[in-house]
């Protein structure tokens, strides 16, 4: 069963993970993650409040307006222990929440081992171009699935550029049949011995032949190589790898909040 400290170690990985690519500037109990080059990703356009802190709401939505204010959205990330008025704030201001579900694995990965598969790291200009690709297909099916119009190419394109900026410190990986890649995963070491493993695909005609656990596998070892010793994963809770990650060894360990307020709310 996690603890409290189990929590407090996934959140500081998960937090350090979203400002790998972007420029930080210290508030108030709280940080601004920035990065001109890429404005219309919010992941690394957001707000950071810090847990188990009293602080000046006002102050710190005053440091929000000034240092992100010029975009015309707000994406503000939270994680257990955050002051209760702040969230409440942001409910009253309209801001849009919702939760991520955070499993942390802390031994074996368990069930059947994976299938042999062809898993090959993101090395090359050939390599990144294969995984913008799929990284489209997959911002494509989102869309459709959720009725939504999120994923613009361009929206595309500036999210591959951020991961290139981290490349050194997370590793992508393509799976391959043939001559075909048909899936993706990334890894990270992380911050205390937690480590992350994130952005899982694999298109549609390869679902349910193995690709995916496979990743999994390689993805977790890959971190536990670079230090890693648990190893967090999230999925949003309309997402149904969750249930297959808690299968694989991920154990429910809390929610982590995405805030957004757009200029239609």
């Amino acid at each position: 069963m996690p603890t409290a400290q189990d929590v407090g170690a996934l959140c500081r990985t998960y937090l350090a993970f979203l400002r790998l690519s972007a420029e930080v500037i210290e508030g108030p109990g709280c940080r601004a993650v920035r990065q001109d080059r890429t404005p219309l990703i919010y992941m690394v356009n957001h707000l950071q409040v810090d847990p188990g802190l009293a602080f000046d709401v006002d102050a710190v939505f005053a440091f929000f307006e000034a240092q992100l204010g010029h975009h015309d959205y707000r994406f503000v990330i939270t994680v257990p222990f955050v002051d209760p008025v702040f969230q409440a704030r942001l409910v009253e201001a309209d801001y849009r929440a919702e939760a991520v579900w955070q499993g942390l694995l802390t031994g074996p990965l368990q069930g059947p081992p994976p299938r042999d598969r062809d898993i090959r790291p993101v090395l090359t200009d050939e390599d990144w171009g294969h995984l913008d690709r799929l990284v489209r297909a997959d911002h494509v099916e989102t869309d459709e699935r959720t009725g939504r119009s999120v994923f613009t190419p361009e929206v595309t394109a500036q999210m591959q550029e951020t991961r290139r900026m981290c490349r050194d410190a997370v590793h992508f990986f393509l799976a391959w049949d043939g001559d075909e890649p048909v899936a993706y995963f990334s890894s990270w070491p992380g911050v205390g011995g937690v480590g992350m493993v994130e952005d899982l695909f694999t298109l549609p005609s390869h679902r349910g032949q193995g690709y995916a656990r496979a990743l999994i596998h390689h993805c977790v070892a890959d971190a536990r190589a670079r230090g890693a010793e648990q190893v967090l994963i999230g999925a949003f809770p309309d997402d149904t790898p969750k249930n297959a990650y808690a299968a694989m060894g991920f154990e429910s360990t809390c929610l982590t909040w995405e805030w957004l307020k757009t200029p239609e709310r």
